[in-house]
């Protein structure tokens, strides 16, 4: 099954979350995801000194343990060619930039539905976090997305995937 997610809808609905129980000790995670854009998301905007606990992305946040340590985040930016606080970060523009929270690092994808427009329809033409329809200066380049892959300390934390 799947879903698509108004942005505009949820913004003060808070992450929707999903625990995967582990039984095993791992130090490194991988993993993809297919999403949808339906409307306007805002991928970081003005979540600057937004803690891992709170809501500090439109998208997919994958943590481990507790208190939660960042693994990956996948965040869903306005349109891939209109450069607003609301798009993904372009690695020219220090003002969208800043906007990534400390905690992530480089540990993220960022991409839109949307070339431009945002009006009220689903973006099924163009899957999130594919690289596919991904301009080039955004989100440290689109050539690396798809899977994710992250080496962490050996731990057994149960890894916790919230919608935001």
């Amino acid at each position: 099954g799947g879903r698509s997610v108004d942005g505009d809808l949820n913004k003060n609905a808070g992450c929707s979350p999903v625990t995967f129980p582990v039984n095993t000790t791992y130090s490194q995670v991988c993993g993809i995801a297919r999403g949808y854009q339906y409307r306007t998301m805002d991928a970081f905007q003005l979540v600057t000194g937004e803690t891992i606990d709170q809501t500090y992305v439109d998208g997919l946040s994958i943590t481990h343990g507790s208190p939660r340590q960042h693994l990956w985040t996948l965040a869903v930016g306005q349109s891939e060619t209109i450069n607003t606080i609301h798009t993904c970060p372009r690695d020219q523009d220090p003002f969208n930039i800043s906007n990534v929270p400390d905690f992530m690092g480089d540990h993220f994808y960022c991409e839109s539905g949307f070339a431009t427009s945002t009006t009220g329809v689903t973006a099924w033409s163009d899957p999130l976090w594919d690289g596919a329809g991904c301009v080039a200066d955004t989100a440290h380049s689109c050539d690396r997305y798809g899977w994710f892959h992250r080496e962490i300390e050996p731990t057994q934390d149960d890894i916790e995937v919230r919608w935001c």
